[in-house]
């Protein structure tokens, strides 16, 4: 009678043995994050700019868009800590209003392109035949164009705005995440599991939707923290150019451009909003640097496991 019950003891305690295992793959993941120093820094960084950009109308000394026309151009003091700009404007208030913009502008770019980036990369990379052809035509056709001549041109055309601005950027950097979507798509096609997944009778949405696209996502979102970095640089690079937001409205880009025509005299109005772009691109990288490595199990094999 022992042996009879020894086989159902073991298979009552197999979902505990599966969930323990499960909450250790969970940890192990967990760790691997919290341990890595760039991907903690960009984490740190960006919950701080973000933080700055939702409380903006409590933390600026200033409104963005209030003039005094008896403080122009003074240097920073207790009432105005970065000083003043040309018309008077809190250079301060105007920075921490402009984080808005900027984030903003790379969330909207990175969940258009991510969407419509991973639908093209991973049909293109899926699909043979004509739809494949035709899709890669189009990539190919789109990465011809630098990204910001691209978002430029498209800028031109639709009109200055901020949708203008996230519908053009985001068409411009599609391109990059459908390639590196369709490159990893092509390595997981000839697995055993899609060929399972054909045997018996999935349709090609459910194949990629349920296997393809998951198991590609890894690469892909490394590419879109990049890209959120581009975003955020090609916004401010319309924006200094009088292609981007539209004055009163403040950006970074828009507070160099101001600061341009002062800066043998005053340029503390530029190197702050350019500093500011250097801190998120850099935030933005850093947690991308830490994502491919905590992602790839091949990096994860290189270090050991250690990240530190």
């Amino acid at each position: 009678m022992a042996d009879i019950a020894r086989p159902g003891a073991e298979l009552d305690a197999d979902p505990l043995r599966n969930r323990e295992a499960a909450r250790r793959r969970r940890r192990r993941t967990v760790r691997r994050y919290l341990t890595h120093p760039a991907f903690m820094i960009g984490v740190v960084l960006l919950c701080l700019l973000g933080f700055v950009a939702l409380l903006a109308p409590w933390i600026a000394p200033h409104s963005p868009l209030e003039t005094n026309m008896g403080l122009i151009l003074t240097g920073p003091s207790a009432e105005y800590p970065l000083g003043t700009d040309q018309y008077g404007r809190c250079v301060l208030s105007r920075l921490i209003f402009g984080a808005r913009v900027s984030l903003l502008v790379a969330f909207w770019v990175v969940a258009i392109s991510l969407t419509f980036g991973t639908l093209i990369g991973a049909a293109a990379g899926y699909l043979s035949g004509w739809v494949e052809r035709a899709f890669v035509v189009l990539i190919d056709i789109m990465l011809a164009f630098p990204g910001f001549l691209l978002a430029l041109a498209l800028v031109a055309a639709q009109g200055s705005s901020l949708r203008s601005v996230i519908v053009a950027v985001a068409i411009a950097y599609t391109p990059r995440v459908a390639t590196v979507m369709r490159s990893v798509v092509l390595t997981i096609k000839p697995r055993p599991y899609i060929e399972a997944s054909q045997a018996i009778g999935l349709g090609h949405l459910s194949i990629l939707l349920r296997h393809v696209i998951p198991n590609a996502m890894a690469p892909v979102i490394v590419v879109a923290t990049v890209s959120a970095a581009t975003a955020i640089l090609a916004e401010a690079g319309l924006s200094f150019l009088g292609l981007g937001v539209q004055p009163p409205q403040p950006t970074w880009g828009s507070v160099i451009a101001d600061g341009q025509s002062v800066i043998t005299t005053n340029p503390t109005i530029s190197i702050f909003a350019g500093l500011c772009i250097a801190v998120t691109v850099i935030a933005l990288n850093l947690l991308g640097d830490g994502l491919r490595d905590t992602l790839d199990p091949q990096m994860r094999r290189e270090t050991g496991g250690k990240l530190l």
